[in-house]
């Protein structure tokens, strides 16, 4: 799936509308979106996510002071989630769990939550959520592109540019890409959003 404008590549490349140029950029983008994937370990597709943690006690507690994070599985999510947390001898009775929702902090990008209030103690803690982009409605290989972040999609722009910048297409076009530059560039922008959260606890 496309997570950036081949028309706005091209063009920044200075063809003009050929199909195998075309071609030659979208092969690169569908190459790019796998590996920003696995990158940021997530994926990018829209869905419905359910997230379980097990939370034996605050991840930090000092006096009257607790903090606890979590890494939920996806990032990117559309919108914050919903947070119920369960005593495990209460699984049973839904009505018995306990809205967290207003209390957690959430980076909605990094699929990160923080909690600098409850007190847990030997909780099952729920996420339900939405995260990804929706697929285009006129081009079913791209997703809908204004819900793709302006960061993610210049990623991969940069990453397809790595991927043709010894074409064919583009080299006996006389277009000269400096991977050496297109590299630095990629790697300072990815790595201020890699999903790092060391002392995050994982889902179940």
């Amino acid at each position: 799936m496309l997570l950036a404008s081949v028309q706005g590549i091209r063009e920044a490349l200075g063809f003009d509308d050929m199909t195998d140029i075309n071609a030659a950029i979208e092969m690169a983008l569908h190459a790019a979106e796998p590996q920003l994937a696995a990158l940021l370990d997530t994926s990018f597709e829209r869905g419905d996510v359910t997230d379980v943690f097990w939370v034996q006690r605050p991840g930090f507690s000092q006096m009257e002071h607790v903090r606890t994070e979590f890494r939920l599985s996806r990032g990117l999510l559309a919108s914050a989630p919903s947070v119920t947390a369960t005593e495990r001898v209460s699984l049973v009775n839904p009505s018995a769990s306990i809205d967290l929702s207003a209390d957690m902090k959430f980076d909605l990008e990094k699929g990160v939550a923080r909690d600098w209030s409850t007190v847990f103690n030997r909780q099952y803690v729920t996420f339900s959520y939405t995260a990804g982009f929706e697929p285009d409605a006129d081009n079913a290989e791209s997703y809908k592109l204004d819900q793709v972040p302006r960061w993610l999609q210049e990623a991969a722009k940069l990453k397809c540019l790595l991927h043709m910048a010894s074409s064919p297409s583009v080299t006996e076009a006389g277009i000269d890409l400096d991977k050496k530059v297109l590299e630095a560039q990629y790697t300072a922008l990815i790595n201020k959003h890699i999903r790092y959260a060391p002392t995050a606890l994982l889902p179940l």
